[in-house]
């Protein structure tokens, strides 16, 4: 195979991938609650990038999804969730094609979680000018930190109100451990997802 064949090879794969990870992404927009399969899945198709083409390919196609979605669905969604899929995808990437251990490549992939997130809250503020941004995250953490909070609280002598208590240094502290959890848990099931695609993935390749 030639180099010219190789490159097209992987262009039509990469472009491939950016499309498929856009439509993933796109899926947010046009019904909400199909959040959760977008954070699930749409950083695969990137990480497939990164893991057979390298880590240059694997940030053009994000750089690509992020364009696409950008255009398409807007900046809100664009410059948020779909910066989400790159940076997961490109830790997956990175972490199976150095051949790190499972427990390696779910912790770098939740650190990159935390990272976008903490961009995302930025970027929703000071740039999009949506001032809400943080009230709303902090709206759906309390809504999933009554849960855990009330129960506690009541064995502990602590403010029952999760609205109240997530602004004391232990419900905050309870927020954290909550919100490193949950980081936990979406790179856990991304790379579970990603692990099994690869799997299919090298059996067509071969």
């Amino acid at each position: 195979m030639t180099e010219s064949i190789r490159k097209t090879k992987r262009l039509t794969e990469a472009a491939a991938a950016a499309a498929i990870a856009a439509m993933f992404v796109l899926l947010k927009l046009i019904a909400p609650f199909l959040v959760f399969v977008t954070m699930i899945v749409a950083a695969s198709p990137l990480a497939a990038v990164a893991y057979f083409h390298g880590m240059r390919w694997g940030l053009g196609a994000s750089a690509a999804v992020i364009l696409l979605v950008t255009m398409i669905g807007g900046p809100e969604i664009g410059l948020t969730t779909a910066v989400y899929a790159g940076a997961l995808g490109m830790a997956m990437g990175y972490g199976f094609r150095r051949g790190w251990g499972a427990g390696r490549t779910i912790a770098l992939t939740a650190a990159a979680y935390v990272v976008e997130m903490s961009y995302k809250v930025i970027f929703s503020i000071y740039v999009l000018g949506i001032a809400d941004a943080l009230t709303s995250i902090l709206s759906r953490m309390i809504s999933f930190l009554q849960w855990v909070w009330q129960p506690l609280a009541g064995l502990l002598g602590y403010d029952p109100d999760p609205g109240r208590a997530v602004f004391t240094t232990s419900g905050a502290a309870m927020a954290a451990v909550i919100f490193l959890f949950n980081s936990w848990c979406y790179a856990y099931l991304n790379v579970e997802l990603f692990d099994e695609l690869l799997k299919r993935l090298r059996a067509v390749r071969r």
